[in-house]
């Protein structure tokens, strides 16, 4: 026996192929962005690794994976009548998978035009002492107001659940990434902070501390979410990871590209998750 991941299409094309491999001790769902995404081969991902743990550890467990790379928390919520709620029919898990909020920070971020989303435009402005400055309090407002609403859905649904209303939920907790122009997939996808930093004409002496500003929302979102719902767990992995190099464009650190772990900063979460699901 031997631990599985494998995506919810996967699992029911052929779900005797993976049954023979059980029994298992425990199976989770995972859901969300691309931390989560069983299809992130090229970059990895979460539960690749910590499938990986589980077997070092001589531990069987299944993780059927239904999460899709650059989902936001809207996304998810809004199609949740799909997939997340009909796996949620179908069989008891022992734990939900969770994994959203950074791509909603990032688009709030980078998409709108500058000065009308998360970050102030610089252009011709004094240069602040701290990049959080960077910040517009009443865009943050509303982000995390949406964040919470959204995801407070996602948890009714899992409590509505005759099968899992009392499945706990582990929530993923982005560490602190460096703002530089490393894109994925050989410059397929990306850069993420950088474009939106570039577009606003913030300084780049200012990234630093405007990311660990940033950050420091998303994991206060993620904990939020925790304190505020039974069952709910934030993985402790912020603080985990060395930072990648400033100015680096492809590997560094523990940094694959400019938001997503390598495969050392994957192995360094996996036994922090192992030890939370354990």
């Amino acid at each position: 026996m031997s631990s599985v991941l494998i995506s919810g299409a996967q699992y029911l094309a052929h779900p005797e192929r993976v049954d023979r491999k059980g029994p298992f001790e425990r199976t989770y769902l995972a859901e969300g962005d691309s931390w989560m995404d069983a299809s992130a081969l090229a970059q990895g991902s979460l539960p690749y690794y910590l499938v990986q743990e589980f077997n070092r550890r001589g531990q069987s467990c299944l993780i059927i994976n239904i999460s899709t790379s650059g989902q936001t928390l809207q996304r998810i919520e809004q199609t949740m009548q799909g997939d997340y709620v009909w796996w949620l029919r179908q069989q008891r898990f022992d734990g939900v998978l969770f994994s959203a909020g950074g791509n909603d920070f990032i688009d709030a971020a980078r998409d709108p035009k500058p000065g009308e989303g998360l970050l102030r435009e610089m252009a011709g402005q004094p240069l602040p002492s701290d990049g959080y400055a960077c910040v517009r309090p009443e865009a943050l407002s509303l982000l995390r107001h949406y964040l919470d609403v959204n995801f407070s859905a996602m948890v009714q649904a899992l409590r509505d659940s005759p099968l899992n209303a009392d499945t706990p939920m582990f929530l993923n907790g982005y560490d602190t990434p460096t703002a530089r122009n490393a894109p994925a997939l050989d410059g397929a996808i990306g850069p993420w902070l950088y474009r939106a930093y570039v577009k606003n004409q913030i300084h780049p002496v200012l990234w630093p501390t405007l990311t660990r500003g940033l950050f420091k929302e998303i994991q206060a979102v993620v904990q939020g979410w925790a304190q505020a719902h039974a069952g709910v767990q934030a993985v402790p992995t912020s603080g985990q990871l060395q930072p990648a190099a400033e100015g680096s464009t492809g590997s560094s650190g523990d940094w694959k590209n400019e938001i997503h772990p390598n495969a050392r900063g994957w192995k360094k979460l996996a036994p922090l998750w192992a030890d939370a699901l354990a």
